[in-house]
């Protein structure tokens, strides 16, 4: 038997906090907390802490590890998904972690409809999947969403995670992943390349020469196999990068403010610049290069280790991201304060209800239209 009131919600809180709460007493937790008038029922000592973690009192290493390790009890009930409680607990996570923008803002009051984690929505709009189209420069394609894992042709093999390049006679090939779609590729040298939605790469089938050169756009994940004897270049809107013995990310989309270039390892050369690992640049519309010395490797490359994170993101930003991923247009309804940020992560596999029901609050309300493929964020 359930109770409620103070004394259940300080219960709660503390089981939470010691990772013992069951799936039925986690969703009882999760609607209390959305109630904000609960929040004044919270003993002194919880309501302090509560208060504390948006301004990072606490030492982040604590709070990180103490809510990524929470772990459910029990088997979930069969009226909830597993999943389901991934997502909530992905959810909470992001709220006790907090943002620049607090989200039980108790001065305002709303009458929206919120969507929630645990909502059936018909018109609800599921995340990207792996697939790409294959072009070839005698105008041959093959859609890699449909084919068959094997040989494609001679040359090309495809599997479940990737599709592999063992080119014997030189033919250049374009590899596109559409809205909603990303593909890992491996060319004949063994680079690795993962391309993010709406992104794409040009190749050789086998590398011959000086160098060994590929074209891009979008987003892309390189992880070279070196040769000194034959240097790899990624050519970037105008730009020549080269390896220098690298792994790296480029976040090139058109629809972005800069290019951003960011060095998990080795040393990767921009025009005359140089790069190292823990580095990023950012270059304008220009061609100004702005070097951020300590560059946050995790942010950069969530997306090809299956998670969605976002560090003090404004809406915009946000939104970009979500027509990519999930291949939705967004419509706004008016123009939202710049400094509305949001800080947290949900696994890349969520709906989209699911993600915007974590950024949803008293200043945004999302409406979604899975026949149209149309996102509204109105105030």
């Amino acid at each position: 038997m359930r109770h409620s009131g103070m004394g259940r919600l300080q219960l709660l809180f503390q089981k939470y906090l010691d990772n013992h709460l069951s799936p039925d007493e986690f969703a009882e937790f999760w609607q209390l907390l959305d109630a904000e008038e609960q929040l004044d029922n919270l003993s002194p000592e919880l309501q302090q802490l509560w208060e504390k973690k948006p301004a990072y009192n606490l030492p982040d290493n604590h709070w990180n590890s103490r809510f990524k390790a929470l772990k459910i009890a029990q088997e979930p009930v069969k009226k909830w998904p597993d999943q389901v409680w991934r997502y909530a607990a992905a959810a909470v996570l992001l709220l006790i972690l907090g943002g620049s923008y607090q989200f039980f803002n108790k001065r305002q009051e709303s009458s929206q409809k919120k969507i929630t984690a645990a909502d059936t929505l018909p018109n609800d709009v599921k995340a990207g999947t792996n697939g790409a189209i294959l072009t070839f420069a005698n105008g041959k394609t093959i859609v890699l969403d449909t084919a068959r894992n094997g040989h494609l042709t001679k040359d090309i093999t495809k599997t479940d995670a990737s599709i592999a390049i063992e080119g014997k006679i030189v033919e250049y090939a374009t590899l596109t992943t559409p809205r909603g779609k990303q593909q890992q590729l491996v060319l004949s040298d063994g680079t690795k390349v993962w391309l993010n939605a709406a992104s794409s790469i040009r190749f050789p089938t086998v590398f011959t020469g000086n160098d060994r050169v590929v074209e891009t756009t979008g987003e892309v994940s390189i992880k070279v196999v070196h040769n000194d004897k034959m240097p790899f270049k990624v050519k970037v809107r105008g730009q020549l990068y080269e390896d220098l013995g690298t792994e790296f990310n480029i976040n090139a989309y058109e629809s972005e403010p800069v290019v951003r270039t960011t060095v998990s390892e080795g040393l990767v050369r921009i025009n005359d610049v140089f790069i190292k690992a823990g580095q990023q640049t950012e270059i304008n519309t220009n061609g100004q290069i702005r070097l951020i010395e300590d560059a946050d490797i995790e942010l950069a490359t969530a997306w090809k280790n299956g998670q969605q994170v976002f560090k003090k993101a404004d809406i915009a930003t946000i939104m970009r991201q979500v027509e990519r991923w999930y291949n939705v247009d967004v419509e706004y309804k008016t123009t939202l304060p710049s400094n509305m940020t949001f800080t947290g992560e949900l696994p890349r596999e969520v709906n989209l209800s699911a993600l915007l029901r974590v950024f949803e609050n008293r200043n945004v309300h999302f409406e979604i239209d899975g026949n149209t493929r149309k996102v509204t964020v109105t105030p």
